[in-house]
């Protein structure tokens, strides 16, 4: 039975496939900004790192019903040794 709440594993794995490859092109910029003068570099930086927070919002959900989709897999989840 599936919860009104959840998530398909198709278009779980879909929307994670989605977003590596949003993440990977902000990815792409970083090492373009870095060089840039201030004050220029930190708006910049700023409004990359802005996207990459709502990219994990995209994601959250996805996880949240899939935590094997999560991509940093359980790392977060476990206590520091």
């Amino acid at each position: 039975m599936t919860n009104a709440n959840s998530i398909d594993r198709e278009t779980a794995q879909q929307l994670m496939a989605l977003a590596r490859r949003m993440g990977d092109a902000m990815n792409e910029a970083d090492p373009l900004i870095r060089p840039l003068p201030q004050p220029v570099r930190s708006e910049l930086l700023r409004a990359l790192g802005t996207l990459m927070g709502h990219l994990w919002d995209l994601q959250r959900p996805v996880v949240r019903c899939h935590p094997d989709l999560d991509p940093d897999g359980d790392r977060f989840r476990k206590p520091l040794t």
